[in-house]
């Protein structure tokens, strides 16, 4: 199932890299862009996530909302005061949360490459939690065990490539609102 995923998904990810690509993540305010666009994101997903990692994989979920929340503050900004697009109401079907563990937790493995180049808070000695999380391995590797074990029929099969297709497609969304917000002067 997981590299069916990966084909299916591919032109999406490939567009979704590309637009976080082109953010610095050593300038702050590309870097607050950044997380900003992922709590765009995970406010939308997480209870599918949640629902996914704590029912199906049976182990505690990252409180990825939290990490943002707190590195969104320390940064002068208010994830309450984001904006919350609705993904895709497929998310939320049976099956669904698979495909959002798919996109939510694979993109750790992102964010540990982001931490080997470096971004603007660590350093600088504020790191984020979000970007610094290691848990997020943990779902993943559950996801791929959970996916190996698993037999799939057409309609579970279509089920989770619709939601991973559609995590993708709000997370596109979420970089739009994010990349292009204001955010405070880091000289006050």
């Amino acid at each position: 199932m997981l590299s069916q995923l990966r084909a299916v998904t591919r032109a999406s990810h490939d567009r979704l890299d590309a637009a976080f690509g082109a953010l610095d993540l050593g300038a702050a305010d590309d870097c607050a862009r950044f997380l900003a666009a992922h709590a765009v994101a995970v406010k939308g997903l997480d209870a599918p996530f949640r629902r996914f990692v704590e029912e199906e994989l049976d182990m505690p979920c990252p409180d990825f909302p939290a990490m943002l929340a707190a590195d969104l503050a320390e940064r002068g900004l208010s994830m309450s005061a984001l904006p919350a697009p609705e993904p895709d109401a497929c998310v939320h079907a049976p099956c669904g949360g698979a495909g959002v563990a798919y996109v939510i937790a694979g993109s750790r493995l992102g964010n540990a490459v982001i931490r080997a180049e470096g971004y603007h808070g660590r350093e600088t000695g504020l790191p984020s939690r979000y970007m610094e999380d290691d848990t997020g391995h943990a779902v993943w590797k559950a996801l791929n065990t959970w996916a190996r074990a698993r037999s799939f029929g057409p309609s579970e099969e279509r089920a989770v490539e619709a939601a991973a297709l559609a995590t993708f497609a709000h997370f596109e969304t979420a970089f739009a609102v994010g990349s292009n917000m204001e955010t405070p002067r880091a000289d006050g």
